[in-house]
């Protein structure tokens, strides 16, 4: 492991300054040091990231930084043979989920949820593809990037209304609690529609919503760039929340749908007073 590190910043020294080799190179060590294990750095559970972001006291800037370094770190490993593609991949959407989440601790900025103008101009592009698949998993279900990439076709479960669940186990959440999430859109008539195309495309999981992360990551930033529409896989999970808040779910249950550990957190990042929302629900109210 000390032979890899050292490669590592022997590389880092001829693109970056010493100043940010210096940096890089002690925020692997404090990552090294969280960890309080001997374990080979390689063959960690891509979910400490999550713990290390966690337990940190720093500034969302110097969170971002470690990340960075770490991320380095992990594809100059994967680049040079060191790491096999489907952990780099498991690790990099574990990365990437994190920094979406911390773009959300910016004061007084309400996530970017996607407009149904947006949403069609994305599924029209990839209309009749594993892609138009896959997203319609992230739209309705609203799971992380990191749970997609351990997701198995036993933990989605029919009920008797004919719309399915995804029981996510313990060790795929950021949580590490089990989380159960219902498959659903903004109207009945959307839930029906997604429960009945999920219907047939679980018949063979594998073949019908099944990307490397990797791959799917790089297919979206160029779509996004493609459309001109800035959208994350993540901004697909902040667009099936603020359609439960949007439908009159409570707060206490839309965090344990998004798997917040806080009802503060759901509330304070979604729960934004907005006046066309409020006229919807006196309405449904007199209706």
């Amino acid at each position: 492991m000390e032979r890899l590190i050292e490669l590592w910043v022997k590389s880092l020294s001829k693109t970056k300054s010493q100043r940010t080799v210096t940096t890089y190179r002690m925020c692997l060590s404090a990552f090294q040091k969280h960890l309080e294990t001997e374990e080979d750095l390689l063959n960690i559970d891509p979910k400490l990231i999550y713990s290390y972001m966690d337990a940190s006291n720093l500034s969302v800037s110097s969170l971002l930084t470690h990340l960075s370094a770490i991320k380095h770190f992990y594809k100059f490993a994967f680049r040079r043979g060191w790491l096999d593609k489907e952990r780099h991949s498991e690790i990099e959407a574990v990365i990437e989920d994190i920094r979406d989440e911390l773009s959300t601790t910016k004061p007084k900025r309400a996530p970017k949820a996607l407009t149904k103008e947006e949403l069609q101009k994305i599924f029209e592009s990839v209309k009749n593809t594993k892609y138009e698949r896959v997203y319609s998993l992230f739209l309705y279900s609203g799971i992380r990037l990191s749970e997609y990439a351990q997701l198995r076709r036993e933990y989605f479960m029919r009920d008797k209304d004919e719309v399915y669940w995804l029981r996510l186990p313990a060790e795929l959440t950021k949580r590490k609690k089990e989380r159960l999430v219902p498959i659903i859109g903004p109207s009945k008539e959307e839930t029906i529609k997604i429960n009945q195309n999920l219907h047939n495309w679980l018949e063979d999981y594998e073949e019908n919503i099944k990307v490397k992360t990797g791959s799917l990551q790089v297919f979206t930033n160029r779509l996004s760039q493609r459309l001109k529409i800035p959208f994350s896989i993540h901004s697909f999970r902040h667009t099936y929340i603020t359609n439960l808040v949007n439908a009159g779910f409570p707060a206490e249950i839309v965090k344990e749908f998004a798997g917040h550990s806080n009802v503060k957190t759901t509330i304070d990042i979604y729960y934004r007073y907005n006046q066309d929302r409020a006229k919807s629900l006196v309405k449904s109210l007199l209706g």
